[in-house]
């Protein structure tokens, strides 16, 4: 009489092609995300500070159209007042911003009605008294972007043609972020190996780099000369204002 294992012989340890197919796919699923990873998070920090600047632009615009000027354009001149900093790529004193709320009246054109006596609260002081920002918001709060950098809206002046361009500044971006925005809002180049003049043509500019250097009409975007190439930081200029723009380098 047959046994029950001579009927039923035991099965061999191991897997079989069809397990061992699925086990490559899993993990060439799970390489492909990892991999992958890191090109996602970055392309949504490009949306994400495009975003903000598409968005700060409506709503300085959206102050023009409610009161007749710009926020800050506190002589109604057509040029905000406040002046942009530009002594690094990286803003660590953050402007001056208000940390403790908004005081009655600071900032606004009601007390600060020269180029000379205003900083940099005027345009978010204009907005929150307009209702275009949460009035429960401070302006430190407000400015910060993704990066944990600051916003600044200003006007810069023109080295070639000495005209004045209101403007809205992004400091402390990774290079590779400022290049990304740039293609979002500009486009890319046209001409093939002219990538890097992307930071001195367009509406989106490079402005300031690590070493302190300000480019105020723009400049070709660095290459990789001192090692940190795309991850070194730049400060970039959005000339949201279209009727007023920096010259053609």
């Amino acid at each position: 009489m047959k046994t029950t294992s001579s009927i039923f012989p035991r099965r061999q340890g191991g897997f079989t092609m069809v397990e061992l197919a699925i086990v490559l796919v899993i993990a060439g699923i799970i390489l492909a995300a990892v991999l992958k990873g890191p090109d996602m998070i970055n392309k949504a920090k490009i949306e994400r500070v495009t975003a903000d600047l598409k968005g700060l632009q409506g709503m300085l615009l959206e102050h023009e159209k409610r009161t007749g000027r710009l926020p800050g354009d506190c002589n109604e001149n057509g040029i905000i007042e406040f002046v942009s900093f530009t002594q690094d790529a990286i803003d660590n004193n953050a402007h001056g911003y208000n940390t403790i709320g908004d005081p009655d009246g600071a900032g606004r054109c009601e007390t600060f009605a020269t180029a000379e006596d205003g900083d940099a609260n005027l345009v978010w002081s204009d907005l929150r008294k307009a209702n275009i920002v949460d009035p429960s918001r401070t302006n430190i709060n407000l400015t910060k972007h993704t990066l944990s950098d600051f916003y600044a809206v200003g006007s810069i002046t023109s080295t070639q043609t000495g005209s004045p361009v209101n403007t809205i500044v992004a400091y402390g971006l990774p290079l590779w972020l400022a290049k990304g925005i740039d293609v979002a809002l500009d486009g890319p180049q046209s001409t093939p190996g002219e990538e890097l003049l992307g930071g001195a043509r367009g509406r989106v500019r490079l402005y300031a780099l690590e070493d302190g250097t300000v480019t105020e009409d723009g400049a070709a975007w660095p290459e990789d000369s001192v090692g940190s190439g795309d991850y070194q930081f730049v400060a970039i200029t959005y000339q949201f204002d279209t009727r007023m723009v920096l010259p053609v380098l």
